[in-house]
């Protein structure tokens, strides 16, 4: 039996919303069953893509956080290799399951208010799910979005990656202990979308090996973890690079970007038939979505479906593997336009599930 039954449906993260319980209600209604807890970045700069998931880095000292929202790894100030020495030392120590040092990577505060009060009304608002959903930020995108002292993006530092790719590893397994206490199946996304930079004529020196060697991490570190792995990219990239990681569901904007998924249909068709899941973002989190109904959206389905059969996909073992979800950026939308993200997002399910 699969561990998720076919068309259900979740969210990637965040809303632009400034009370979380409204955005419980929100997603309560829209995704009863495989509900995900909120990230609200324009109620307060800390649940920001970037910083989130980077806060033991900034409380140890690793990173320096003025302003908050654009951290950067400073080496020439005074103390930094002890600084980063004990950042590794607390990271060894929570690895071999010291509790002292798992307080050190606590999810905690402002910036983790939405996972709070999501696991505190979980029962309240939640009473139908089947299992919960999950985020983190991936190292690839916050790799290229955080610098060290020169300025240059630190992925291309193999010290501050490492550095880098272990706080997030650590972020992600505390949400994964934390999820799991609501009893119920776990899946957990790591963001990525920097992944199509991978082969930009820009990014010249950015590798395919590196970009995979650090997602490889966090996902193993999950799977450790007993919960099921998704990794999102929004943009269109080579899908190749995850369908030869072990992760269950790979999430896509397939609004804008299904052609670029099509063209590579035969490693998406072996990828489904060993088991994978296909997060389906084909609600837009853009002025298009006014245009659009459940009906127009499930249309469009349809005949991406067809076109993926013609090009050799099993079309039921496709249909079977769909998770529906909004395509990407939800918390960026005025907070109508989000509401109606999300209802279109029900409005199909509904529709798949009669």
């Amino acid at each position: 039996m699969s561990w998720i039954k076919p068309y259900q449906a979740t969210g990637l993260g965040s809303l632009p919303h400034q009370d979380e319980l409204t955005a419980l209600q929100v997603i309560a209604k829209a995704m009863p069953v495989w509900p995900h807890w909120p990230q609200l970045p324009a109620k307060m700069p800390e649940q920001g893509f970037v910083v989130q998931y980077v806060q033991p880095l900034i409380r140890l000292g690793v990173l320096t956080s003025r302003p908050l929202k654009d951290p950067v790894f400073v080496r020439t100030e005074p103390g930094w290799e002890d600084k980063a020495g004990n950042f590794y030392e607390q990271y060894l120590a929570f690895v071999n399951g010291d509790s002292r040092a798992e307080q050190t990577f606590a999810l905690e505060g402002e910036a983790f208010a939405g996972l709070e009060a999501f696991i505190r009304n979980f029962n309240l608002c939640f009473p139908k799910a089947q299992g919960v959903k999950g985020h983190v930020s991936g190292p690839l995108t916050v790799g290229m979005q955080i610098r060290d002292e020169r300025g240059r993006a630190c992925f291309y530092d193999e010290t501050l990656r490492e550095i880098l790719v272990h706080c997030l590893t650590a972020e992600a397994v505390l949400e994964a202990r934390r999820l799991k206490t609501l009893g119920l199946p776990v899946l957990i996304f790591i963001d990525d979308p920097g992944l199509f930079l991978i082969g930009v004529s820009t990014h010249i020196t950015l590798t395919r090996e590196a970009a995979a060697a650090a997602l490889a991490a966090v996902i193993d570190a999950l799977h450790t973890e007993g919960v099921k792995v998704g990794v999102h990219a929004c943009a269109g990239i080579d899908w190749s690079i995850l369908f030869a990681l072990p992760v269950d569901v790979i999430s896509f904007d397939a609004y804008h970007y299904f052609t670029g998924m099509a063209l590579q249909a035969d490693g998406l068709a072996q990828y489904l038939e060993q088991g994978g899941k296909l997060a389906w973002g084909l609600v837009p989190t853009s002025e298009e979505a006014w245009q659009e109904t459940p009906a127009s959206i499930l249309r469009r389905f349809d005949e991406q479906c067809d076109e993926l059969a013609g090009r050799g996909v099993d079309a039921a073992v496709l249909r079977q593997s769909i998770i529906w979800t909004p395509s990407c950026g939800t918390g960026a939308l005025p907070v109508e336009l989000a509401e109606h993200v999300y209802g279109l997002v029900e409005g199909v399910v509904d529709r798949l599930n009669s």
